[in-house]
């Protein structure tokens, strides 16, 4: 296998910082591939919260890793040197720590990459000084395909103030949810599925855990959306997020006995009148066979006994509910021959559905 050149951004504020960085360029030459080339080390003040500032430092290796397996060791490397937290995204947006080290991926090989734990080149490096500096002394700087922002790209307005990307599990509407947040300077809203407690144990034993992990989910969903109402970011243009409220109503039918689902409707009924409603849904379908196929692929432990007939009938349970809405317009989109993440035009096909307006009902979008 070729070996790729890699770009590793390195730092730190905890500790005997310059020692950190010591041991992680040793461990990354070690274990990654061998260091050719270092930038200086800088100091600079913590970004995105208040702490003590950050060795910083940029080194350029060549490795035959693939950018997966590679981000894997990386964050091993972390954990080796005292990392216990990795940043956290809630609502869409940075949880900061203070950390001994912390190791991005600033570039791999000049590829574009994009799926739920990676997005190469690295999507912030344009508002870190400090990277753009050193990228410029290490001559790097015109070698990265930096993307552009936002304003420099898409002068085009789009008509909703507020858009939800759905799809079954496995369907890839977070991973598109970001890549249209980030195309389009939108305000970012990331369901919070990780945190639930109950989530492995449903997947287990769903008669026993489906009460609790769906009460789990629509209050940690309330208290997310409603958020909306009385934090909007003014210097996003809209919001978007990868589920809406209702999920919370077509879940809980397929998977609660009846008078479970006739008093978690209850509480549904009254909490969900106080949010915000989306003005248009773009949901991607495809079949069970693929959808399994994606949740083996991100390797979740929790996921792994999911059934495609599980999937149909959550699948089925979408479009009964979409053919009962008239006040919104819902784009189902048949993703089955399209791979928005690595192939680019794709992608753009998907984008351009969102700069339209439509008519309430459904729409069938097939590319």
């Amino acid at each position: 296998m070729n070996a790729k050149q890699v770009i590793i951004g390195i730092g730190g504020n905890l500790g005997d910082r310059a020692a950190c960085l010591a041991r992680a360029r040793q461990l990354v030459s070690e274990r990654v591939g061998v260091i050719e080339r270092e930038s200086s080390v800088s100091e600079t003040e913590a970004w995105g919260f208040d702490a003590p500032p950050f060795l910083n430092q940029i080194v350029v290796a060549r490795t035959v890793l693939e950018p997966l397996p590679l981000l894997d060791e990386l964050q091993r490397i972390e954990r080796e040197l005292g990392r216990t937290e990795k940043t956290r995204w809630d609502d869409g947006k940075p949880e900061y720590h203070n950390r001994t080290i912390d190791l991005d991926i600033l570039d791999y090989g000049g590829i574009t990459y994009r799926d739920e734990r990676l997005t190469l080149p690295h999507p912030r490096i344009r508002e870190r000084e400090f990277v753009l500096r050193q990228l410029e002394e290490l001559q790097l700087l015109d070698k990265i395909p930096l993307p552009e922002t936002h304003r420099q790209t898409h002068k085009t307005m789009i008509p909703y103030n507020y858009i939800v990307i759905e799809g079954c599990i496995g369907a890839g509407k977070t991973t598109l949810t970001r890549m249209l947040a980030e195309d389009y300077n939108a305000e970012l809203v990331l369901e919070r599925f990780a945190d639930n407690p109950f989530l492995s144990k449903f997947y287990k034993d769903p008669l026993h855990y489906a009460f609790p992990v769906e009460m789990t989910f629509l209050m940690d969903r309330y208290q997310q959306l409603k958020g909306l109402l009385s934090a909007r970011d003014l210097f996003k243009d809209f919001v978007i997020g990868d589920y809406f409220i209702d999920k919370c109503i077509i879940f809980s039918k397929n998977n609660l006995l009846a008078d479970e689902y006739n008093l978690y409707k209850s509480v549904f009924d009254t909490i969900s009148s106080f949010l915000p409603k989306p003005e248009l849904i773009l949901y991607l379908y495809n079949d069970a066979e693929q959808l399994l196929r994606n949740i083996a692929s991100r390797g979740r432990e929790y996921e792994r006994d999911i059934t495609a007939e599980y999937l149909n009938n959550i699948q089925d349970s979408y479009i009964a509910y979409f053919k009962q809405q008239a006040t919104m317009p819902i784009l189902l989109v048949e993703t089955a021959r399209l791979d928005f993440v690595k192939h680019p035009e794709d992608y753009q096909r998907i984008r351009q559905l969102i700069e339209n307006q439509y008519d309430p009902g459904i729409h069938r979008i097939t590319f």
